[in-house]
């Protein structure tokens, strides 16, 4: 006999037929079910993992997705909730007492409009010792050049 698919009990017993196919029923937990879930095919295992995908690298979002795949954004974001609950957490090594990030969004002085996604901003990188490393996004100079001559 199969188990239950909720409680996955032993204690199930027949309980009719439902399209056509086998029903049970759960002493335990009183559920029925049929065994086997035909809604599921290869073509809706790629278009999850494709939604995962382009979710998690960041490039789409739940609406452009679902356009892509031809579904619904909400089936998108249960998609990729479902992949999320079912990842584990992440490790993290050892070698690694303490990390920060912080945002990039803030100013010194005033907040200044004429440094947006098309303009130049320089990054400076550094160590400050033997395993904390820093980076630093520094606005341009009045008289700093666009073009190397090199």
């Amino acid at each position: 006999m199969p188990e239950c698919k909720f409680c996955k009990s032993q204690k199930i017993v027949k309980s009719g037929f439902v399209r056509d196919k086998q029903r049970y029923k759960c002493k335990d937990c009183s559920k029925n079910f049929v065994l086997g879930d035909e809604r599921t095919n290869q073509s809706i295992v790629a278009k999850k993992a494709l939604c995962v995908l382009l979710y998690s690298l960041g490039k789409g979002s739940f609406n452009m997705i679902a356009h892509l795949l031809d579904t619904w954004p909400s089936l998108v974001y249960r998609w990729v909730k479902e992949a999320g609950i079912n990842t584990p957490e992440p490790t993290i090594s050892g070698e690694i007492a303490e990390m920060e990030f912080d945002e990039m969004w803030h100013f010194l002085g005033q907040k200044n409009e004429s440094y947006g996604l098309s303009k130049q901003l320089t990054v400076a990188q550094g160590e400050l010792s033997p395993g904390l490393w820093v980076s630093v996004i520094l606005q341009p100079s009045k008289d700093f050049m666009r073009k190397s001559s090199i």
